[in-house]
């Protein structure tokens, strides 16, 4: 999916949705131990989106949260769209240990921020909330 459909412009917000739950899929067999994670998706996924936007903060909190605690982990993603207006809306939380997160410093997030001015200028919204052991993500695009 990387390779040929990270290339193209747009793909359907529905295969990117399918992306996404093999990733977690996958990484479910990867844990011994009970992570809490949700995802919900919308009904209507005709919707065309940049690719691999959502995988970024996704990797992240495996990778900064579920990887770096022992038990309790969670991670709760969730895509919403607006058809009338185009909106969409994508939201992912996951909790952490404070030190694992203040030790590392990636580039993901930047480049997202990047990809976002280009394949959407002054149409999105990203918010990044780092709470007491928690990291939030709030990413709006508008498609129209």
């Amino acid at each position: 999916y990387t390779i040929y459909e990270g290339k193209k412009d747009k793909v359907s917000l529905k295969e990117e949705i399918e992306y996404l739950q093999g990733y977690i899929d996958l990484h479910k067999i990867r844990y011994q131990k009970e992570v809490d994670i949700r995802f919900e998706t919308p009904e209507e996924t005709d919707l065309q989106v940049a690719p691999l936007l959502f995988i970024v903060p996704l990797e992240n909190a495996f990778k900064h949260g579920v990887e770096s605690l022992r038990d309790g982990a969670f991670i709760h993603v969730s895509i919403k769209t607006d058809i009338q207006n185009e909106k969409l809306v994508f939201e992912i939380s996951n909790n952490f240990e404070e030190k694992e997160l203040e030790s590392e410093k990636g580039i993901g997030l930047e480049n997202l921020r990047q990809r976002l001015e280009l394949l959407y200028p002054d149409k999105h919204q990203l918010d990044i909330v780092k709470g007491d052991n928690e990291f939030k993500i709030t990413l709006q695009l508008n498609m129209l």
